[in-house]
């Protein structure tokens, strides 16, 4: 009998170690099935990402390219109209030597042109530095000369050499300008008196 029992035994525990081994290779198939399928959530998953960010470049590259483009054409508009000024500086000073009691008709022609030529300068967005009574700021004036003026404030320009321009609030040109100063009283005039 215990032959018997020994081979049932030993039966058993083939049996036994056939159905571990069944069901090991079972789960090695069941994980072997899902790791393919993880996998390919992961690729999906690291894939998304790198369009995502693809697209987030092509974005702010886009962006990029256009701001650069838009300070291109500022930078160019403002070169031009650097150099366009000193057009309308001289037609000022045309408009100016004309004798008042001129009837010449090329002095109307010539007053034409200059307002004209402010129309256009005033569409672009190039304006005249307004300085005449304000306060001196070294930002937007230069100041060529100080004069004593008793009647102005200390620091009041009083005089335009040469207009100033800005365009989209930036400077083209400073307005050159004749700043007033209060006299400097002697304090030995008063000593002698």
């Amino acid at each position: 009998m215990s032959g018997v029992d020994v081979s049932e035994e030993y039966e058993i525990e083939n049996e036994s170690e056939e159905s571990e081994n069944v069901e090991e290779n079972l789960q090695n198939e069941i994980n072997e099935s899902v790791d393919p399928l993880e996998e390919a959530l992961k690729d999906r998953d690291h894939y998304k990402s790198i369009a995502q960010r693809a697209q987030a470049d092509l974005v702010n590259y886009r962006t990029r390219a256009s701001q650069e483009l838009e300070e291109t054409r500022r930078n160019l508009k403002i070169s031009i109209f650097h150099r366009v000024i000193s057009v309308a500086d001289d037609l000022s000073r045309a408009v100016e030597s004309i004798p008042e009691d001129s009837d010449a008709q090329w002095s109307d022609g010539v007053k034409l042109v200059l307002r004209n030529f402010e129309n256009f300068l005033d569409i672009e967005g190039v304006k005249k530095i307004e300085s005449l009574g304000k306060e001196f700021d070294p930002n937007f004036h230069e100041a060529l000369m100080y004069e004593d003026d008793e009647t102005s404030e200390d620091g009041t320009i009083i005089s335009i050499i040469q207009e100033g321009y800005q365009i989209d609030d930036k400077l083209l040109r400073p307005a050159r300008v004749v700043v007033a100063k209060k006299p400097e009283i002697k304090i030995e005039q008063e000593e002698e008196e």
